[in-house]
């Protein structure tokens, strides 16, 4: 992984955390409109902002942990933990593999340089396999 171009990614998401996590958080509302049961909805909090706070504002912060220290194996031990709790809730490897797609094609609309954007591949390609791994051959 590019070192330079890690952490210029990493500070990109941190300017743009509030509205790329928001993004996401409303399009896999709209993609899985059933996962709004499984949201242990709490009082003042929309289906969005739940979600926003339990999946999405949790990937982003585990995405740019791999950025700063340059391990997108620390993917590896989350995945597998999300596989083991959260289908009993109902999340699916549908509801995983469309947040992290829907999550770095917001990325991909940020003013990025081509080695930002081969980085941002190269952790999607590495979380996306993971998750294949783990609810595919479990």
């Amino acid at each position: 992984m590019d070192s330079t171009a890690a952490a210029q990614l990493a500070e990109q998401l941190n300017d743009e955390q509030e509205r790329l996590c928001e993004v996401v958080a409303v399009r896999l509302l709209r993609a899985f409109p059933e996962i709004t049961q499984t949201l242990r909805l709490e009082e003042n909090h929309t289906p969005t902002t739940r979600l926003l706070h339990v999946a999405v504002t949790r990937l982003y912060e585990l995405v740019r942990a791999m950025l700063l220290f340059e391990q997108p194996t620390l993917a590896d031990s989350e995945l597998r933990w999300a596989h083991g709790v959260l289908p009993r809730s109902g999340v699916t490897y549908e509801h995983q593999a469309m947040l992290i797609a829907r999550f770095f094609e917001e990325v991909a609309t940020l003013p990025l340089t081509s080695n930002e954007r081969r980085v941002a591949h190269e952790i999607e390609r590495h979380m996306l396999a993971q998750v294949n791994q783990v609810y595919r051959h479990h």
